[in-house]
């Protein structure tokens, strides 16, 4: 029983700890969320306000919770699935197919809760998220990122 989970766990891209820490594209996706928030800092209205009494719960569910779900989903279970097609692998944009229509479809799944404009925009992290699991063929660099992004997003919203 053990092996199947941990078979199972592999495969959606839970196996051993990839060493993305030290990759310059990780970094620079980082990078590039903190420039991001600047923007959006200066740029935007807040999509959403928070009360005092539950920016815990918000912090929980946006930076931990949604992120770990949405890329154990997306990027460990779909894009997996679509990279093993025989087309899924093959590049667009220096992308792959599979991580282009993961995303429009994660981006699909963000107009049920965003404002329009913010759910577009979602697909430029949503490639990123896309990249790093086809570069390290791991959803660990996508969950941190995502979750780094959404604490971005989040901060920027209480402290409006």
């Amino acid at each position: 029983m053990v092996k199947i989970i941990s078979s199972v766990l592999a495969d959606i891209g839970f196996g051993a700890w990839p060493s993305f820490l030290k990759d310059r594209f990780f970094m620079l996706a980082l990078f590039a969320g903190v420039v991001a928030w600047m923007v959006l800092w200066f740029t935007v209205i807040p999509t959403f306000t928070v009360g005092r009494d539950s920016i815990v719960r918000i912090i929980i569910l946006t930076v931990i919770w949604y992120p770990l779900l949405e890329e154990i989903l997306f990027r460990g279970i779909i894009q997996k699935y679509l990279f093993n097609k025989p087309w899924g692998c093959s590049n667009f944009v220096s992308l792959s197919v599979a991580n282009w229509l993961t995303s429009l479809l994660f981006v699909s799944v963000h107009f049920w809760y965003q404002p329009v404009i913010w759910a577009i925009l979602i697909m430029i992290p949503s490639l990123a998220y896309g990249f790093f699991r086809d570069r390290f063929a791991s959803i660990y660099p996508s969950i941190l990122l995502h979750s780094f992004y959404n604490a971005g997003f989040v901060g920027m919203n209480i402290i409006t």
